[in-house]
């Protein structure tokens, strides 16, 4: 039976979420001890100056005899977050940065103007773009396989920073938050500040799928070169370290989307169909039919996503976030329908059969229309 988390939109449907007796989400919980709010035997409030401290301790260490001309790679889409980490990284910590972007095979001009941005902070930039025959090819093994076309774009995210960090010797890679923590996950992840190669594999986005699964008659292992992880061995001999600037740093969204406009970061005109923040995703064309699949998956979308965080900074009520959500959760641009599957080479009932594919039918029923509804009402 479908059950919501009694103070956000997660249903227990969504995978890696738990729920506490009281019927409270562990996204939720975890909110409350980013807070200062937790008011349990079992969660302690997170003390910030500790881990300021903590952070001060670890670059010091890392920077130990560092022989790199740079002291940290950081991760970047031109999102407003990663323009943030870089300011941070830059401005604040004092680091010789290398931002490094993989490329988003479906790139949008407000994405462009944002990297744009990123740069103009004053750091060394690499764009690194995989050969687009090959990654048209990934794109729709993803879609076909988990349903997810973005996979490749979670592999590279994941994997290529902290390849250029190994052929330049370069000791940190700061990634953001730990969507564990943020967004709900087992407790053992929850609380962790190092990004390795089990994390990649289990939290990643990757669904159980390795670079080297995808190898067939038309790619070949060679053809995955960057998106291939270093070997351990490699990583430690070199002093490469991953974290999540999120453990360190109390992550807050609303306000790195105010600080990076300042800088000149543009959001979008009008959200992606299916999402309601004009902030997010800003760099991603086809992102309404990645999670029209998630939707139809689990019952839940981008929509649900953005607007609990809203209720945890206590920007909306559950009731108004909810009467949002039903109206515009899973929805899918029709014209992206077609510019999609021209991308593909599949015709639109092919990749609209595709997408339908990956139905919950324990969550959702056809109705006298021939669309999918869901069987029980959110609440």
């Amino acid at each position: 039976m479908i059950k919501y988390c009694k103070k956000c939109l997660f249903p227990n449907t969504k995978p890696d979420l738990f729920f506490d007796k009281n019927g409270i989400c562990d996204s939720c919980n975890s909110a409350n001890i980013k807070h200062g709010l937790a008011d349990n035997e079992t969660d302690k409030n997170i003390n910030w100056e500790t881990r300021k401290k903590e952070l001060s301790n670890f670059i010091n260490k890392k920077l130990d005899n560092n022989k790199s001309d740079y002291d940290c790679v950081v991760p970047v889409s031109g999102g407003k977050d990663s323009t943030w980490q870089v300011y941070v990284a830059k401005n604040i910590l004092n680091l010789k940065v290398l931002a490094v972007t993989f490329d988003q095979f479906d790139q949008t001009k407000t994405g462009i103007h944002n990297l744009k941005i990123l740069q103009e902070i004053g750091v060394d930039h690499f764009h690194i773009t995989i050969n687009p025959l090959v990654i048209k090819k990934l794109v729709k093994k993803g879609l076909e396989i988990i349903g997810d076309p973005y996979w490749v774009n979670h592999v590279g995210m994941f994997t290529v920073p902290i390849n250029i960090a190994s052929k330049f010797s370069v000791p940190i890679i700061l990634y953001g938050e730990n969507p564990q923590f943020e967004y709900g996950g087992p407790a053992e992840s929850r609380s962790k500040m190092i990004m390795d190669r089990r994390w990649r594999q289990e939290f990643s986005g990757m669904r159980g799928l390795r670079e080297e699964d995808m190898v067939d008659e038309e790619i070949e292992l060679s053809d995955l070169t960057l998106l291939k992880y270093p070997d351990d061995t490699i990583l430690k001999k070199s002093n490469i370290s991953s974290v999540f600037l999120g453990y360190f740093m109390k992550w807050d969204p609303i306000k790195h989307t105010t600080f990076v406009k300042k800088l000149g970061w543009k959001s979008l005109e009008m959200p992606p169909a299916g999402s309601w923040s004009h902030d997010e995703n800003c760099d991603m064309e086809f992102i309404d039919i990645r999670e029209r699949i998630k939707f139809l998956k689990y019952g839940y979308g981008r929509a649900t996503d953005q607007l609990n965080i809203a209720i945890r900074m206590n920007e909306m009520s559950r009731a108004q976030a909810l009467s949002i959500v039903k109206k515009i959760d899973g929805k899918i641009d029709k014209k992206n329908i077609e510019k999609f599957s021209k991308f593909l080479g599949l015709s639109k009932e092919e990749l609209v059969s595709i997408i339908n594919s990956f139905v919950n039918y324990s969550i959702f029923k056809k109705n006298e229309h021939n669309e999918f509804v869901e069987i029980i009402e959110r609440y």
